[in-house]
């Protein structure tokens, strides 16, 4: 088992960026598998030398940066939080709890205009979230692997709810220099399980976190260019795990006249589509635009005015709405009977695949993962062969 006082590490500076996605996030640890279980990581040192995650990004990539001296541990690690995770280990599921929840709710909506308080709140307590994160991360681990060189940098987006700012929190060796963005602020740190709960506090529906004074929501909100933390980081090429499919653009429905307005569900999947999922696969494509700009464009000193840097983008080859349809049932009753006051059952398929935390429906999330690495086997074995900064031809 791999414990290096060093790195021994060669190659090209990699990346690995997770998006966000609540319990979509354990397609990623399908993915992490099959890239192990056909040879393109390492199974000791990780073959990523740095970490991006935002949301249950984040989280994943927390628990890799604890085990980067040991890859192989911390993928099976991973595996086993997303096959044995029920909804009651990430909110709280009972009657009270959600009965307290929703009276501030309809007392706030009622009455809060007259008496001028209203008091925080989101529609789950995520509570068990915390404690489960705090049993099953050693995030005291990335201090010897940052100092090792195991890790050159854990990167951990969140968004200022108060400032509408976008914060990276990074901890990393101290030779990698920080940098300025507009609307962000990147901030040294030791991440805590409070970054991991910041990053992944989905708007509305899971509380902001505290951290130093400032609350902190979901890292998705602001994190438009999730690709961009990595590449001020050094990175020379990028693993980018999406957790949803292409997007192609849907044909309008053939209709004489207007369908009914779309429910308060449907509207929320929208926004958490938006949030979450889009920017990544905008800012590859955006990425590959670039890249192309690179080659054969020097500027007028002689020196490309931007970098190539070779991006894998991984996503699934099928829809996840629909396996959290077939499998609604599994959502806790009292968590349903919620979602059904924003619509109905076929209005809130969306937004239970954000939530649907349960072992049936994560195990087959991360068996697509597993199945789409080992049918995209020919693409990543030429990523990975590839040399730094190698430009196609």
């Amino acid at each position: 088992m791999a414990n290096p006082r060093t790195s021994t590490r060669r190659g090209p500076r990699t990346a690995l960026v997770l998006s966000g996605g609540g319990a979509r996030g354990a397609y990623q640890a399908g993915v992490l598998q099959g890239l192990l279980e056909h040879g393109f990581v390492s199974k000791d040192v990780s073959s990523f030398d740095i970490l991006v995650g935002s949301s249950a990004g984040s989280i994943n990539s927390g628990l890799l940066a604890a085990f980067a001296d040991q890859f192989a541990r911390g993928v099976d690690a991973l595996t086993q939080v997303w096959s044995s995770i029920e909804a009651k280990d990430v909110f709280r599921t009972d009657i009270a709890s959600l009965g307290r929840i929703g009276a501030r709710w309809a007392w706030d909506l009622s009455f809060g205009g007259a008496t001028r308080h209203v008091q925080p709140k989101s529609l789950l307590d995520t509570a068990p979230l915390r404690k489960l994160l705090s049993a099953k991360i050693p995030l005291g681990r990335i201090d010897g692997n940052v100092e090792r060189g195991a890790l050159r940098a854990l990167a951990i987006p969140a968004t200022d709810l108060y400032a509408s700012n976008g914060v990276l929190f990074v901890q990393a060796a101290p030779a990698v220099e920080l940098w300025t963005r507009a609307r962000w602020s990147i901030e040294r740190t030791r991440i805590e399980v409070e970054h991991l709960m910041a990053s992944s506090a989905i708007p509305v529906f899971f509380p902001s976190v505290p951290i130093q004074g400032r609350h902190f929501g979901d890292g998705s909100i602001r994190n438009t260019a999730p690709l961009s933390h990595a590449i001020h980081l050094g990175a020379e090429r990028i693993v980018a795990v999406a957790v949803r499919e292409p997007g192609k653009p849907s044909a309008p429905p053939r209709r004489k006249g207007p369908g009914p307005p779309p429910t308060l569900a449907q509207i929320a999947g929208v926004l958490l589509d938006a949030v979450m999922l889009d920017a990544i696969e905008v800012d590859v494509e955006h990425s590959e635009r670039v890249n192309t700009s690179v080659i054969g464009y020097p500027g007028s000193d002689g020196r490309e005015p931007f970098r190539y840097v070779d991006v894998l983008w991984l996503s699934p080859s099928q829809d996840f709405g629909e396996i959290a349809a077939e499998l609604a049932d599994r959502i806790p009753g009292v968590v349903r009977y919620l979602l059904r006051g924003l619509g109905s059952d076929d209005a809130v398929t969306e937004l239970a695949s954000y939530l649907l935390f349960d072992t049936v429906y994560c195990g087959r999330l991360i068996a697509a993962g597993r199945s789409d690495v080992a049918a995209e086997r020919a693409r990543i074995a030429a990523f990975f062969a590839k040399p730094p900064a190698a430009t196609p031809r």
